[in-house]
Formats: C-alpha cells, sequence, structure tokens
C-alpha cells in the first residue's frame, strides 16, 4: 500500500488494544504536492482492502472537526442497539449489517460484537458447589490466576527495577479441558476441591466483550458516509433501517457520534438564527423608534435563504456546519442595504420630500455605496472561496454561501424594500406606531437627562 498516490510513508500498529486488530496509518504528502485528494485515497485503500473481507477491514479517514485515525473509531455514522437480551439484539444487529451492506450511502458497516470467539464455557452447579463449601468467586478467581494469569501475586525487584510476579499454567495444560478440570479450588472447610466435580465444561464460542449501557446490553453499529453522500442523507437511513427492524417493547436505538452532534449542530443553528432575529429587530425598532420599519428591512432575510441554498446546490456543495454559518453571516450583510435605504428615506420624508419622490431618490442615491460595499466584500472572501490553503476546501463553503447569497439577491433587495416601504407606509403611520415613537423618545430623553453631568452654583 506504500506505493498509492499521494502516500508519503504507511506505519503499522499490531496488537494496541486487543490482540486481533492490526492498524496502517497512511500519511499523506502535503496537498500542495499531490494530485489527488483524501477522499480519492481513501476509496483506493477500500478497494485493496475488499480482497481481504475475511479480515473484517475498516478505513476511518480524518475529519475537519479532528476525529478519525484512531484505530477504527471516530466514525461518521454510530447507533446504539440496546436491549435486555444479548442473544435477541445480535439478530437485530445482524439484521441492520446486512441491510447496511446494501444501502448505497454507507460504507464500512460493521458492528461492536462478536460471538465467534473460541472458549471454554464452564458451568457451575451450584448446588453441588454450595455442598462442596465451595464459592462461585472462588471458582473464577482460580480460572482467572491459572488460565489468563491477569493477577499480580507479587513482585520482583532488581537493579533498582520493579517486575510484577504473575503465576500461569502451561499453554498446553489450558489447551486441555481434562487438564483444567484437574485444578482445584480451597473449600470453606480448607479442603481441595477438583473443578470438575463441581462443573460441566465444553467447548464453545462466545463474545470477545460485552458492552452494557444504562444497565441494559448494548450493540453499536456503525459506518461511514459513502462519497458523493451527505451525512444526513446517510443517518437518515440508518434511522430508516432501525425502524424497519421493528423492535418490540424493551428494545431501542440511540444515534451516537457525528449523528448526534450533527442533531444538535442543527438546532442550535435554528435557536440561533431565531434568537438573531428577534434581536435585530428589537435593535432596529429602538433604532428607527418604530415597529413597521424595522420589518421593513428585515423582509429581504427570508429571500436570502433560498438563494444561498441554490449557491450550495450548484457548486455541488452540502448544507453543513460551515455553509450553515455562512446563511447567518449573510443575514447581517443583506440587512445592511436595506438600513442605507430606509434610513435615505426617512431622511428625505422628514424634509418634506413626497413618498414616492423620495423611494426614487433614495434608492438613486444609496445604489452607489451599495455596490461598492457588496464589491467590496465578494472580492474579500474571494481568495477564501477558492479554497486555497491546508483546510481551505472547508473554509470556502462559508465564503462561497455569502458570495453566491449576495450576489443573486442583490438586486431584488433593491426592489424588494422599496415596494415594501410603500406597502407598509400605511401601518408605519397609524396611531399605534405613533404611540411608540412618542415613548421612545421620552425614555431616550429621560436617559440622556440622566447621564448628562450637572453643576452646581458656588
Amino acid at each position: 500500500m506504500s506505493g498509492l498516490e499521494g502516500v508519503s510513508h504507511v506505519s503499522y500498529l499490531a496488537g494496541a488494544d486487543r490482540y486481533t486488530h492490526f492498524h496502517a496509518f497512511f500519511y499523506l504528502l502535503p496537498e500542495n504536492e499531490r494530485k489527488v485528494s483524501q477522499d480519492q485515497i481513501v476509496a483506493q485503500v477500500r478497494k485493496i482492502l475488499s480482497r481481504h473481507p475475511g479480515a473484517n477491514p475498516t478505513v476511518t479517514p480524518r475529519n475537519p472537526l479532528g476525529g478519525g485515525g484512531g484505530g477504527g473509531g471516530g466514525s461518521s455514522i454510530s447507533a446504539s442497539l440496546l436491549g435486555p437480551d444479548i442473544a435477541r439484539l445480535y439478530d437485530y444487529s445482524q439484521q441492520i449489517l446486512q441491510k447496511g451492506k446494501e444501502t448505497p450511502s454507507l460504507v464500512d458497516t460493521r458492528t461492536d460484537y462478536s460471538n465467534a470467539s473460541p472458549e471454554v464455557q464452564v458451568a457451575v452447579d451450584r448446588a453441588r458447589a454450595a455442598d462442596l463449601g465451595v464459592r462461585m468467586a472462588t471458582v473464577g478467581n482460580t480460572l482467572r490466576l491459572m488460565v489468563a494469569g491477569d493477577d499480580e501475586i507479587s513482585s520482583y525487584r532488581e537493579a533498582g527495577e520493579q517486575y510484577p510476579v504473575k503465576i500461569r499454567v502451561q499453554e498446553d495444560q489450558r489447551r486441555d479441558i481434562d487438564n483444567i478440570g484437574k485444578l482445584t479450588v480451597s473449600s470453606l472447610t480448607g479442603g481441595p476441591v477438583r473443578i470438575d466435580n463441581l462443573a460441566r465444561m465444553n467447548r464453545g464460542f462466545g463474545p470477545t466483550r460485552i458492552t452494557r449501557l444504562n444497565r441494559r446490553f448494548a450493540i453499536a453499529f456503525s459506518a461511514d458516509v459513502a462519497p458523493g453522500h451527505a451525512l444526513d442523507e446517510a443517518s437518515n437511513d440508518v434511522r430508516r433501517l432501525i425502524a424497519d427492524l421493528k423492535m418490540p417493547p424493551g428494545y431501542t436505538a440511540r444515534m451516537q457520534g457525528q449523528t448526534r452532534n450533527l442533531d444538535e449542530t442543527t438546532d442550535n443553528l435554528i435557536m440561533a438564527m431565531a434568537l438573531a432575529s428577534i434581536f435585530v429587530y428589537m435593535v432596529l425598532a429602538a433604532q428607527f423608534e418604530s415597529f413597521v420599519q424595522p420589518l421593513i428591512i428585515m423582509a429581504v432575510l427570508p429571500l436570502s435563504v433560498p438563494f444561498a441554498l441554490f449557491t450550495i446546490w450548484a457548486t455541488d456543495r452540502t448544507l453543513n456546519l460551515w455553509s450553515a454559518l455562512g446563511i447567518l453571516l449573510l443575514f447581517g450583510i443583506v440587512k445592511k442595504n436595506s438600513i442605507l435605504q430606509v434610513d435615505y428615506t426617512n431622511v428625505l420624508r422628514a424634509r418634506g420630500v413626497p413618498l414616492q419622490e423620495a423611494i426614487y431618490e433614495a434608492c438613486r442615491t444609496r445604489l452607489r455605496p451599495i455596490l461598492m460595499t457588496t464589491s467590496a466584500i465578494i472580492a474579500g472572501l474571494l481568495p477564501t472561496a477558492l479554497g486555497l490553503g491546508i483546510g481551505g476546501a472547508q473554509r470556502s463553503a462559508i465564503a462561497v454561501t455569502i458570495v453566491g447569497g449576495q450576489s443573486l439577491c442583490l438586486f431584488l433587495t433593491l426592489l424588494l424594500v422599496p415596494a415594501t416601504y410603500v406597502k407598509l407606509d400605511a401601518l408605519e403611520q397609524s396611531m399605534a406606531n405613533r404611540r411608540f415613537k412618542a415613548l421612545m423618545g421620552s425614555l431616550w430623553t429621560s436617559t440622556i437627562g440622566r447621564l448628562r453631568p450637572r453643576t452646581t452654583e458656588a
């Protein structure tokens, strides 16, 4: 694999977390020194590993948030199946695993549970063990000490170094059920008791590990997003696969990983946009001393969203965290043009200019600064939109969204604000709005009066 295009070198790691795991780490050349992207290299690696399906290979690429590359963790899609029966839960996990391999938006589907680990199963006759005075914990501790060799019984010090001392029966004896049955455990009476006198042993298969979550058995299903598909699409496909299982009461599924982060981020962005709109309206209402004119200014905000989404679609991008931040920033940029038009229209009307003439004059006067500021914004964001430099492909989504949304909705904004101003002028001149202006004026006057320094005469 070291001969792959764009790969600088490959390092290997065996037995880091489990002795059956082997990890290969691919280090890519700098972006300006290779002609292929990370996704293309990952596709090549998956094609090579597909020749060895028995090894259960998985590929975990790096993502913009720093995940991946951690020995099989950090998958884009992750779901936990929860239930009281591990055998039935395993059947559900195999069903969703098989359907996941047939889903186009998913690759590297896998579960963290396997019941194919060879083991010697010891079934203790509890009644006979109680008659012989042998505790279950004693049987377990003896087998763990003599067969697994995990317990440290002492330590040995030499030349300033301390070494743990563990005991374990010989390998040929550990593989023989008859020899394991000859091991003895101590009873409450003090006499030794052979394990085969109180337990039945046979060879079988069992799980490599058992995971519990909220006191229920848990099996994790994980997958990565296939090239050309979005995380949201793949997450919805996994939810559909889980729903098709029709699990009975007591069995549930919980989305984890980047899917849960995506849901939280989406909810937070929607809340941020809603709060931003409310705060903008409050600030504009205090500045213009009007209930209506903030609505005229903010009428362009819904118009900018379709153009931003069209830009994302036209550039073959997805609506992700970066493009959503671009839409949020686009709100503030688009609103700025409306403020220029409405503010100068109010200035002209305060001078006694009729409504129609004031609107025409304001649009003609403010057209040049609006075009100049818009051109400056677009020119300043073009380097970022081109995605130059390391990590520029992710940052470019923000700039592309702003550039495309601002460019497309600019001229419609110039037409929408005057039309909205004319339509809402009658509401602007209403009695309720006049009272609000009078109230805001009195509050402003009283506030300035309190802040003004007072002088005392000697």
